[in-house]
């Protein structure tokens, strides 16, 4: 990566005494945490404010790290392939134990041209341990744009593909709407907040903005993530609600599409084809949502034609209305309303 970028926070307490240390300093090297990205058996129950470890990068799995939260936080990194999805989350408890999961989903071989059951015909789905209990209000970047370069095109997708989700428009005949709630506020100077460290890009610090924006992802063509999404959340008497969520789309390594049944340049046929091969923008934007209200990806083939299933089609719109088990698992979320 061109850059990498700190994360670890230190807190000092002068006392005016000599030398005596801190608090948080005897603690810290009391844990003898090494330096460089920590593994998770580092903190094996022991607390991350006692030991300083509070921003410190942590493997979550594969080799991927994630900055270790205050005590009752997480943080959640999902990345979108064409062909998969890999999840890795980091936990800090309440008491500040700290904990990694990893999960990686990826369809079968030539899911492309695999029929399988309708999207109105699976009632699969799956939640995380969040749900949000106010409005995710976000701003997309100044100057993000794909395909068309018009930032207004992106905002449009960006509005429709939230109220794919808290909406819960379907073909399926089913009333989807739920009391989730998000909007689009406008624009706004900052970045996702994702960050370059130790030769990767992560989420950063939960900053308790909502941001979407465009970026070079790492890998190339057909190697590298269509989309990342961090999404934080925070546990507070044992009820864990998300706080901030950042999307980030690639606008290096494909090409992308806002027509994907009518586009005369986009052509999903083998052998692949960097300029004819395009990605509908709010298909992706729909599916990287369903993570920020708290979906998971599903895993079984016969829920390929679901939109939480991490199985990209190309030139195609159809992850932009919701099948039943994407409606379900709203609803179990939010709540039909």
């Amino acid at each position: 990566m061109n850059s990498t970028r700190a994360l670890t926070m230190l807190t000092a307490f002068t006392l005016g005494v000599g030398s005596v240390p801190s608090p948080a300093t005897a603690a810290t090297g009391q844990c003898r945490l090494p330096a460089g990205v920590l593994q998770s058996t580092a903190l094996e129950a022991k607390s991350v404010a006692e030991c300083g470890a509070v921003g410190r990068l942590m493997d979550a799995g594969d080799g991927v790290a994630l900055p270790v939260q205050e005590p009752g936080g997480s943080v959640t990194m999902d990345l979108l392939f064409p062909d998969g999805a890999r999840t890795y989350s980091l936990t800090t408890d309440e008491q500040g134990r700290v904990s990694t999961t990893k999960r990686p989903t990826m369809p079968p071989e030539h899911f492309q041209d695999l029929p399988g059951p309708g999207a109105c015909e699976r009632d699969s789905y799956q939640l995380r341990p969040y749900k949000w209990d106010k409005p995710w209000l976000f701003r997309t970047t100044k100057g993000t744009a794909l395909a068309t370069h018009r930032q207004s095109d992106f905002d449009a997708a960006a509005r429709r593909a939230t109220a794919n989700m808290t909406q819960g428009r379907n073909t399926c005949g089913m009333s989807g709407r739920t009391h989730a709630r998000g909007a689009f506020i406008g624009h706004t100077a900052k970045q996702g907040n994702f960050v370059y460290a130790d030769g990767q890009t992560t989420c950063g610090e939960s900053d308790g903005h909502n941001v979407i924006d465009t970026g070079d992802l790492p890998g190339g063509f057909l190697e590298a993530t269509l989309a990342w999404t961090c999404t934080w959340a925070e546990t507070r008497h044992g009820v864990t609600r998300a706080v901030s969520a950042d999307i980030r789309m690639n606008n290096a390594d494909y090409n992308w599409t806002y027509r994907p049944g009518d586009d005369p340049a986009c052509d999903p046929a083998f052998p692949p084809d960097p300029q004819r091969w395009r990605y509908d923008v709010e298909s992706v934007l729909t599916h990287e949502i369903g993570h920020v209200y708290g979906l998971v990806n599903l895993s079984a083939p016969e829920d390929l034609n679901q939109t939480m299933y991490p199985g990209i089609r190309r030139c195609s719109g159809h992850m932009r209305t919701l099948g039943r088990g994407d409606v379900l698992g709203m609803r179990a979320l939010y709540g039909p309303r």
